[in-house]
This record gives structure tokens, sequence and C-alpha cells, in this order.
């Protein structure tokens, strides 16, 4: 694909959590390659990519559609210049002439709906019918108008592994007490399923030590285990975190995502994950344990030995970055073929005008 070739990654909004995170980390990676600027609700520090900087008027999470609605016309300006618009949240770039847009996630929006009420934390589980409406009509806007849909979420030909840049990896140790990370934006959220790891290790023999990142009320009961709760930490002390624990926890019920899986697979972090479709895709180095059986997980957990924690640590270091070249490569070829379409269309229609 020419290198003069302008794309668009639309856009990194630091509110969406783990789509940010992959929005970023996706602008990096093709930056490598090609001319690639990133669309952003927030100015970024310290980063190699070219930024557009939009400040949305009057934004609001719980009404995502109004939201857009209010900033349309900005965002639409800012997409002008650009050959081809690869969009992560819709449908911010849905109006550019060459589209490709993302799904996220692997079940009906009904269903959606239904694990938004019993899946979130308090008041924000009474805004799943009304949000995720909003997000039905959003998403329908830009897979209309997409040229090609790239899957996240779940296996399939359109899958494209998300990308994450490595790190240097952590040194691995024998340690006396397992100790084990757990990473959410909100302890107590249902879906994130941090009862699980609590009465999985509430089963163990063995010596271990519970890491928590996040905020909100942590479940009961709790294990007779010591536990330490960092609380809120920017992404950079997490990382560093990673290097100081042995073993980080992925029990969610549902997940679209799960970026801080990719987190630690760049430092070479060993993970283990519930067996819930998105992790299956996205996780294939990382053992697997049903998300409602602490029993399962207890035993997964004794298994461990010091081999283990090195080897599932290195190969999901491995693992990605194996993907990040199958992820550039399958990306530039979608967009290689968009361009040329595109092309090819306007000398037909310069012909018959």
């Amino acid at each position: 694909m020419s290198p003069h070739v302008k794309v668009l990654i639309a856009a990194y909004d630091r509110g969406s959590s783990g789509i940010a995170s992959y929005t970023l980390e996706l602008a990096k990676l093709l930056s490598k390659s090609i001319d690639v600027s990133l669309l952003s609700f927030q100015e970024l520090e310290d980063i190699s990519v070219e930024q557009v900087v939009v400040s949305l008027r009057r934004g609001s999470r719980a009404l995502p559609l109004l939201t857009y609605l209010r900033n349309r016309n900005t965002v639409e300006e800012a997409l002008r210049g650009f050959d081809l618009v690869h969009e992560t949240i819709p449908p911010w770039g849905s109006s550019a002439a060459t589209l490709v847009t993302t799904r996220w996630g692997y079940v009906g929006y009904l269903h959606l709906s239904i694990i938004r009420l019993f899946g979130l934390s308090f008041p924000e589980n009474l805004g799943a019918f009304p949000v995720t409406l909003q997000h039905l009509l959003m998403d329908r806007r830009s897979m209309a108008r997409a040229n090609y849909i790239v899957e996240v979420s779940r296996e399939g030909p359109n899958f494209v592994p998300p990308p994450i840049e490595l790190r240097p990896s952590k040194s691995y140790e024998c340690p006396q007490r397992l100790r084990i990370l757990f990473v959410s934006r909100d302890l107590g959220m249902p879906r994130k399923n941090l009862v699980t790891v609590l009465r999985a290790l509430s089963r163990l023999r063995s010596s271990t030590e519970l890491h928590l990142v996040g905020g909100g009320r942590i479940p009961g009961p709790k294990p007779p285990v010591p536990i330490i709760n960092h609380g809120f930490l920017p992404r950079e002390d997490v990382l560093s975190l990673m290097k100081e624990v042995d073993l980080l926890v992925l029990p969610s019920t549902y997940e679209e995502l799960g970026f801080v899986g990719l987190e630690a697979y760049s430092v070479g972090l060993p993970v283990i994950t519930s067996d819930i479709p998105s992790f299956r895709a996205i996780f294939r180095a990382s053992p697997k344990f049903p998300a409602k059986d602490p029993a399962a997980l207890a035993k997964l957990l004794e298994s461990l030995t010091c081999e283990d924690l090195e080897r599932i640590g290195r190969g999901g270091r491995e693992y990605a970055a194996r993907t990040n070249e199958i992820a550039r490569a399958k990306i530039l070829s979608i967009y290689a073929k968009l361009i040329n379409e595109r092309r090819r269309d306007a000398i037909s229609n310069s012909r018959h005008s």
C-alpha cells in the first residue's frame, strides 16, 4: 500500500477504558507502516502518533447517541482529507467515504441489555436498556455504511487479534507465596466476577496473596489470605505491578476484550482466564476455567508449578508478538483492497461521465 495513503483511527476516548487502550495500540502498530493519525477526544502526551483532537461538547456516557448528534458536524470536519477511516467506536467515523468499523461483543443487543442489567453495579445498571438501545442505533449506522467490519470479540473470517506493544519481560522466580493480581475499574461489578476468585482462594491449601487494582466495594466474604488493595493506578503503574506479581486472573462472565490481559501478555505475566468466547479468541495462550466454578479455579491454581508459570508467561508474550504481526498484515491488506476498489470506482465513474 502506498505510504502516501492517509488513515485516521477514530476514536480515542479515555472513558471507554479497554476500547481506548485498543484504539491507541492499533494506531501505534499501524504508524510503523503507514501514515496514521488518531482522532482523540482528549489530548495525549508522549505518543508517537499524530493526533487530531476534538473536544466533545456536553458529552455524556449515559447519552452516547445524543453526544454523537451534538458533535457530529465537528467530527465530520475532522474526517476530511483522509483516504480511509478505521472506526473503533461506532459511529464516530461513519460519515467517511471509505470506512472500516469494529464490531464489539458476541451476543445480541437484548442479551447484552440483560448482561448489563445484572452484570453492572448500581446505579450504572439502571441504564442497561436505554444505553444499549442507543448503542444499537449507533452500531447500525456504522455497519450499514462500512466497507469492512472487523471482529474483535469472536473468532471468524473477519477476526483480527487486538495488538499490544511489547514491553521488557518480567523476571521469573519461584515464590513462596503465589501473588495473584485482579484488575477492574469497579471491583464489585458482578460481571467482573471477583467473587469467584475470592471463593477459590478460600479453598486453597497453598500460600497465596491477592493484589487488587481498582475502586468500589470488594464483594464478600473475604478469604483467609492477605489482600493488598492498590486502588486506582495509572496504566504505567499497573504494568510495573505486573512485573512484581506472579499471575493475572481474568474471571469475567462477559467481556468484549479484557485489555488488561493483553497488557499482562506484553510483559510476560502469566494469565489464566474464564472460558468465555472473547477470551477463547483473544487469550489462546492462557489456561481456562468455567467462569462460575471456584472449585475449578482453585484446582487450576493449585496445579501451577514454577515451571508452569514461566512457560505460560513466556508463551503469552510470544503469542502477542505473533498476533501483532498477524494483525498488522491483515489490516494493511484490508486497507489496500478497499482503497484500490475506491480508486477503480472513481476511474470507472469518470469514464462514464
